[in-house]
């Protein structure tokens, strides 16, 4: 009895180290390895931006046209083709640069490297009201045997830009990972703002100097203001330097178009004729392009794609 109970104790002995020794000798699989987050664009984005803006047009145009004058007996309408004249012409205005800063909204699509989205911002510009004068002779022309002389000052003013907003679609394709080059363009729209006066001066005087008269047209101002809609079209650069976080850079023309506006200008003051007048139409077009460049940075909901194991 005690030598089969030593025997069989000496074999589950001896079966334990065995399966000690393999279980030893075979290979430990390892701990999965963490994986790094795959980048996607694709989401919801908000963020701001601040640059500089500058205007691509420097002047208000102004041009007169003779609505009804008197005959000089050589041709008609001399006087009011005189004082059109001297109402025409172009103010210009400097071109310095501007504080522009906003917010903008957008959501982007990744398609591979290709991204496509939309995107709609509103900025405020540093608002800069800027007057140019011009001065304008213009005769002499022949009425009643005197030489008419028409002295004409033009005083533009425009106002700047006070915000500027684009809707704005967007292409570009992954240079990176995590750097986007990309193309815009849409629609844009903003505030514009105006003026003209014109003071004008009769200078009669050549022949008949005891019998001249140089009175000043009547007080001339015109102006207008309107939000506008235009265009605009540019290219820019995104880095995702962080999860759900990008900086971006870009450049953007944008053309409102034109703002028109017109009035009636009446000058007298030809000799033996204390009553007479001229009346003028004038029209003045102050146009609205510019250039931006600006920075921002967006925060992504979205957000990177996390591989599974």
């Amino acid at each position: 009895m005690k030598t089969r109970f030593g025997w069989a104790l000496a074999s589950a002995m001896l079966a334990g180290s065995v399966g000690t020794a393999f279980a030893a000798d075979m290979p430990v699989k390892a701990p999965p390895s963490p994986v790094a987050p795959v980048m996607t664009w694709t989401g919801f984005y908000v963020g701001l931006n601040a640059g500089g803006a500058w205007d691509n047009n420097h002047s208000v145009d102004t041009f007169g046209q003779p609505v009804s004058g008197f005959t000089d007996g050589i041709g008609p309408g001399s006087f009011a083709a005189t004082s059109a004249a001297a109402a025409s012409g172009s103010t210009s205005f400097g071109n310095d640069g501007r504080f522009i800063g906003g917010a903008q909204i957008g959501y982007n699509w990744q398609f591979g490297r290709a991204v496509a989205g939309f995107e709609a911002d509103i900025d405020g510009l540093a608002r800069r009201t800027e007057t140019s004068s011009l001065n304008n002779t213009v005769g002499p022309f022949n009425f009643a045997g005197n030489g008419e002389v028409i002295n004409s000052t033009i005083t533009n003013t425009r106002t700047t830009l006070n915000y500027l907003g684009t809707v704005r679609g967007r292409l570009g394709f992954l240079a990176t990972p995590s750097f986007l080059l990309y193309a815009t363009g849409g629609g844009a729209y903003g505030e514009g703002r105006a003026s003209t006066s014109i003071v004008q001066t009769n200078n009669d005087c050549v022949l008949h100097p005891g019998n001249c008269i140089t009175p000043n047209s009547a007080p001339f101002f015109s102006s207008s203001s309107s939000t506008r809609f235009g265009w605009t079209a540019g290219v820019g650069g995104e880095w995702m330097f962080a999860p759900n976080w990008s900086a971006k850079a870009e450049y953007l023309y944008y053309d409102l178009g034109s703002l028109t506006y017109n009035a009636a200008l009446s000058t007298a003051g030809l000799s033996f004729q204390a009553g007479g007048a001229a009346v003028v139409n004038v029209q003045s077009t102050a146009k609205f392009n510019g250039s931006i460049a600006r920075v921002g940075v967006n925060y992504h909901f979205g957000g990177p794609v996390v591989a599974r194991y």
